[in-house]
């Protein structure tokens, strides 16, 4: 029988243990598993006394963006991440979300059959990787910063990541990017901390996010970004 609970610090060496090499470039992970738990974001399901699937959640606002979901290889195929995905859809709903969001790579064909299972729907297409820099542009202040966001906010449904957490993409208000971030605008578009809404931009080498393909130095998988109304 599954149990779901909050991830501890002593629950850490055993995530890290499982998930090190979950592909062949290894895995994030077990770099961030540490301040995950100490903020609270990291919940565990457990088999018995056994560690055998992790998952994250950061709440904006009325929106929570879940991220992290690993299995143990040995419980892989017996429904562990279904299971877990449905708690933590329930724990979202739980702390007064109204919306549930997750990222999953372009590629990854079995998570996107589990999400669409449980009622997830596509929203937009991601991309991230290394900034190749930004071009001459200019930042905004107060109702001009609030209006452009805004309108871009109107072009996405009211989906973007985070400023200062690129790879937290989720249901925003323009508050939530202005309290973290002035937007600025150049030729490639609005961008607002470590996000574009067009091109991606920030400093060579910045670890970003965007909406468009281009202005990578190095690009990662797309990601498609799922939504779904609790």
């Amino acid at each position: 029988m599954l149990v779901f609970r909050r991830a501890e610090e002593r629950d850490v060496a055993e995530i890290i243990s499982f998930t090190r090499n979950t592909w062949e470039w290894g895995d994030y992970v077990p770099r961030v598993i540490g301040k995950w738990v100490e903020e609270g974001r990291a919940y565990v399901a457990l088999m018995g006394d056994t560690v055998v699937a992790v998952a994250a959640m950061a709440i904006v606002g009325k929106a929570a963006y879940l991220q992290g979901l690993r299995v143990r290889p040995e419980y892989r195929g017996r429904g562990v991440g279904e299971a877990f995905t449905k708690f933590m859809i329930e724990e979202a709903k739980r702390r007064g979300a109204q919306v549930a969001t997750l990222l999953v790579a372009e590629w990854n064909t079995p998570s996107h059959r589990l999400v669409q299972k449980v009622g997830f729907k596509e929203r937009l297409k991601i991309y991230g990787g290394k900034a190749a820099g930004s071009g001459e542009g200019k930042c905004l202040g107060g109702l001009e910063a609030y209006e452009a966001v805004a309108e871009a906010l109107g072009m996405t449904r009211g989906y973007a990541c985070l400023p200062d957490e690129p790879w937290v993409c989720t249901a925003v208000t323009p508050w939530d990017l202005l309290s973290r971030a002035a937007p600025c605008v150049s030729e490639g578009g609005l961008y607002v901390g470590k996000f574009s809404f067009g091109k991606a931009q920030g400093p060579p080498g910045a670890d970003v996010t965007s909406l468009s393909p281009e202005g990578y130095a190095e690009r990662y998988a797309a990601h498609i970004l799922y939504a779904i109304d609790l």
